[in-house]
This record gives structure tokens, sequence and C-alpha cells, in this order.
């Protein structure tokens, strides 16, 4: 199973600090075709230091695969074509930028990427208000790292419409006192911006119920990142890959092993 092949989340902390800071990446030649991993770091800042490494990374990945078949794969499901580089990763951070790039290319883009709604059906024992915790912490972890633009209400209201439009949450009331209403129950304490988010909903970490979750969640997540990347390769495609850091490193001996 593929499952058995991650890297064990015990041993994430010490081999992730082996790679330095990201972005960092990952490569797998078998002579017919190629596999470019990006491990990013999710900035939206146009002037972030992965950008230059990425455009330049790209270009590599074009020349070594001039003849081949390619598909780019990207996290978080598929982004619509921005006007340019720049409202694109503004917008879409990493993703945004490498659909842009794939499409002038001609080279198209797909996500192997469940949505979390998704992923939970999977987990019927996991009640749906805690899996809607877990994608608020997640959203506040990225407001609170990455800069996202908006007040802190404005993205709050933001998200809370978009989440009203799923299926899933139709019967919970979704708002910023709902969360913090399910935070307290979850958490057993009040909810404050203050808060270490990323801490919170780290798949490597014990000590909560959101860790608890994300780890179930995010194994299953990386199980079908790695099948997808496994079903382009033996399809015979070359792959440009633009993920997160952290899942580069969880997949990387799944894919040393099924690739190789």
């Amino acid at each position: 199973m593929i499952k058995d092949l991650l890297l064990p989340r015990e041993k994430y902390a010490e081999v992730r600090q082996q790679y330095g800071e990201s972005p960092f990446t990952f490569e797998i030649e078998n002579g017919k075709n190629i596999l470019f991993y990006f491990a990013a770091n999710h900035s939206h800042d146009p002037n972030n230091h992965q950008y230059p490494i990425l455009r330049k990374y790209w270009n590599r990945f074009l020349r070594a695969t001039t003849d081949m078949e390619r598909v780019v794969l990207v996290e978080g499901g598929l982004r619509k074509i921005e006007e340019n580089e720049e409202t694109a990763i503004t917008r879409g951070a990493e993703g945004s930028l490498i659909t842009l790039l794939a499409h002038k290319e001609n080279i198209p883009t797909k996500s192997p990427d469940p949505s979390l709604e998704k992923l939970a059906e999977q987990f019927p024992e996991i009640p749906k208000e805690e899996v809607l915790l877990m994608r608020f912490i997640n959203m506040m972890d990225s407001y609170q790292r990455h800069s996202l633009s908006g007040t802190f209400e404005e993205v709050v209201d933001k998200w809370c419409r978009q989440r009203k439009g799923v299926k899933t949450w139709e019967d919970i009331d979704i708002s910023l006192s709902t969360m913090k209403d399910i935070y307290k129950k979850v958490l057993g304490k009040d909810f404050d911006l203050k808060d270490n988010m990323n801490q919170l909903a780290d798949p490597n970490k014990v000590g909560t119920r959101v860790n608890e979750i994300a780890t179930i969640l995010t194994d299953a997540r990386e199980v079908n990142i790695v099948s997808e990347i496994e079903k382009y390769w033996k399809e015979g495609k070359s792959i440009f890959v633009v993920f997160g850091s952290g899942h580069l490193v969880a997949q990387r001996p799944a894919l040393e092993k099924l690739l190789k």
C-alpha cells in the first residue's frame, strides 16, 4: 500500500530539518520520462525568493522534456488563468503562477489533490464540524504566515461565504461566531488570533484533536497524490509537480520506490 511507503510521521521533523529552507526540489528520471518536483513555500508575495527559483526550474524542465508528453500537477484544485504573473502570485501563490506558465506552453494542468470535503467522506466517523474547524484553522494559518490580502474580518467573511456554497456544510450556519464556538468545543479554549494555528493543525504533531484529524486526512491526501503521480508516470508522461514543501518530504520515499 502507498500509505506504508510514505515517510513515517514520527520521522518527519528530523527529515524535514535536513532539507533546510523551502523551496527545494527533487527529480527522478528513468530514461523515458522525468519527474520534476518543486516543493514550495506558498508565498503570495511576488518578490519572494522562491519565484526566480521556480521560473528557472520550470525552464529547465521545458528544455529537458522537449520531445516528451508533459503534464503539470498543482495543489489545491485547478486555478483560473490570471492575466499576468504578479496577479497570479498575489491571488494563488505558486499554484496559480505555474498554471499560467503551463498555459503559455500549452501544457495541461491537473490537480491530483482531492478537496478536504471529498477526503472527509472517506471518514464518516469524524464529525463534520471538526473537519470544518480544521479547514478554518488552515485558513487562519495562511492568514498568519502568508499575508493574505484584507483585514482579519474581510478574510474570514470571504472564507465563510465560500464554504456556504458547499453541500458538505449546508446544515452548519458558518460564521466567525460559529467557528469560535466550535473552536472552544473541540479545543477546550476560547479562540485567540494569537494562537499558533500552524501548530494546532500540523499533521506531524500531537496534542490536539485537530492534529489527530489532520494526520488522518493528510495521510489520505498524500496517498491520493502519489497514486495520481504514479498513474501519469505509467502513462509515459513527464511531470512537473508544484506542492508545498511538506508534501515532498512525506511523499519522497514512496515516489522513489514506485517510480524508480
